[in-house]
């Protein structure tokens, strides 16, 4: 599971066709306020990496209530995360992959 898009601009100075993103981290913590959030860092690279390895291009961490993650489509939690990323502003245009 991932998440693909083409990226106009990157820490490179030049365009990516075809990044791949996927979740590396699902963090889930309790506020003061008794609510919850969660915290997602998601990596990317220039194409599915074939190795731990691979460097990445990108990096992006998303902070977002557990209720808004959890009311995503999807029959596990980190399908559910995957979707809420792709619906994020920065991700438009985003697939599945």
């Amino acid at each position: 599971m991932a998440i693909q898009i083409d990226l106009q601009t990157s820490n490179f100075g030049i365009p990516f066709a075809g990044a791949y993103f996927r979740i590396v981290t699902s963090s889930i913590s309790r506020q003061r306020n008794s609510q919850f959030s969660v915290m997602i860092d998601v990596v990317g690279y220039a194409q599915k990496p074939t190795n731990d390895d691979t460097k990445d291009i990108d990096f992006r961490r998303y902070h977002a209530p557990l209720e808004d993650v959890e009311a995503q489509q999807g029959a596990s939690f980190l399908e559910k995360s995957y979707n809420w990323v792709a619906s994020q502003a920065d991700m438009a245009g985003a697939e599945a992959v």
